[in-house]
């Protein structure tokens, strides 16, 4: 053998021998590892067993507890059961109350109904004022005589549709004036600023003194038939005069209508109706 295979015989020996010295090195200590691992292990292990030592613990002293708990909730219950109970009693008094007004219902009388009283038929009246009146209904149908107050207004219609085929006769009258309307079953007759009387309850119109002015009279009841001179009394005014047949204000009706300048001579006969305005006549 000579001193080159010498020298790598050493060193083989030598690396063999390294190689023995860190297995050793490394065998000691893989034991410590696993030695110190249980240890970590076992912390959590303890601190569990302790836990579930503390839970019989904990259980027990809640047991204990819960009757003392029962105990509390008894003693606060039974107040509230009592304030129930109070509390429940005033509720039945008004139940008894309502019996008692129910029970004493039935004895208890109830009262007739008034019959509605009877309004009377305007016509019967002494007069009537302002209003519509249907005739037929409101009024009956007839002669009537209407008073104005100052301005007063006639209308008498067929119906209340507001269309002006339907009007019957419409008469304006101003200072004291009168004037006679007949009005038929199922007519509307409207009074504005007078009042209107039956002729049969009507007042009379004849003037004391025997002289006629404004106004609608009807010949052989306010005024006898003849002949008569109607004068104006300013000779630079103008007068008025109607004769008609009827009462209707109808001027299909009208037998005579002239003014009167001066005198006028007129002639009227029983049953018909003169009406005068700005004039006058005397009756000896």
């Amino acid at each position: 053998m000579n001193k080159k295979q010498l020298w790598w015989a050493v060193v083989g020996a030598a690396v063999l021998l390294l190689a023995l010295i860190i297995a050793i090195v490394s065998d000691k200590e893989t034991p410590e590892t696993t030695i110190e691992k249980p240890a970590l292990i076992e912390t959590p292990i303890e601190n569990e067993a302790t836990e579930t030592s503390d839970k019989p613990k904990r259980t027990e002293e809640h047991d204990k507890e819960q009757p003392k708990m029962n105990e509390i909730e008894n003693d606060v219950i039974e107040p509230d059961e009592s304030k129930k109970e109070h509390t429940t009693k005033p509720a039945t008094r008004p139940s008894n109350t309502v019996s008692d007004e129910n029970s004493t219902q039935p004895t208890t009388t109830a009262p007739k109904p008034t019959e509605p009283e009877k309004q009377l038929n305007p016509s019967t009246m002494t007069s009537m004022t302002d209003g519509t009146y249907e005739v037929g209904t409101d009024i009956e149908p007839g002669e009537y005589l209407v008073f104005s107050n100052g301005v007063t207004l006639l209308e008498n219609t067929t119906d209340q549709s507001g269309n002006p085929d339907s009007i019957v006769f419409n008469v304006a009258l101003d200072g004291r004036s009168h004037t006679y309307v007949t009005v038929r079953q199922g007519e509307y007759f409207t009074l504005k600023g007078g009042e209107m009387y039956p002729v049969a309850s009507a007042p009379s119109i004849k003037p004391a003194n025997g002289i006629y002015k404004d106004g609608q009279y009807k010949v052989g009841t306010d005024i006898p038939a003849g002949t008569y001179t109607l004068l104006v009394e300013d000779q630079s005014d103008i007068g008025f005069y109607e004769i008609s047949k009827n009462s209707r204000q109808d001027m299909m009706d009208l037998l005579v209508s002239d003014v009167v300048e001066g005198e006028t001579s007129i002639n009227i006969t029983d049953g018909q109706y003169l009406t005068i305005r700005n004039a006058y006549l005397k009756v000896q």
